[in-house]
């Protein structure tokens, strides 16, 4: 069964959201390399989807859970925020095409797997090696 880090789209979760990954990273021993990566990939995701997915000011949650798939970590983030296009996760006015989040994600992770789930929700997967 897979733990999710439920809580409040804030950016001022952002301290709590690190501290779930590093403690996480910490009780699987996991490299200081590794460690990075994983707060860097996770850090740049939930910076984006707080202002991004969501009306100013409009309260709301997203979960987060992390899980160890063999050699592979499984990041998810999950909300119920309209569809995003993950292809165009910042507007383009603010980067170049190839600049976007998901195009920065992919040379950070092995896959990405975004999908609406039965529920309506959005659900990003980020596996790393």
């Amino acid at each position: 069964m897979t733990a999710w880090l439920i809580l409040s789209n804030r950016l001022e979760n952002r301290k709590v959201v690190i501290d779930y990954v590093r403690t996480w990273a910490r009780d699987r021993g996991l490299s200081h390399n590794r460690l990075h990566s994983l707060e860097k990939v996770t850090e740049e995701i939930f910076c984006h989807l707080v202002p991004q997915a969501w009306q100013p000011n409009k309260p709301n949650t997203i979960a987060i859970s992390l899980e160890e798939r063999g050699p592979r970590l499984r990041l998810m983030f999950e909300d119920d925020a309209a569809f995003h296009n993950p292809g165009s996760f910042i507007p383009p006015e603010l980067a170049p095409a190839d600049c976007t989040l998901y195009n920065r994600l992919e040379k950070l992770a092995e896959s990405l797997v975004y999908y609406r789930t039965a529920e309506s929700k959005n659900r990003l997967a980020i596996f790393l090696a």
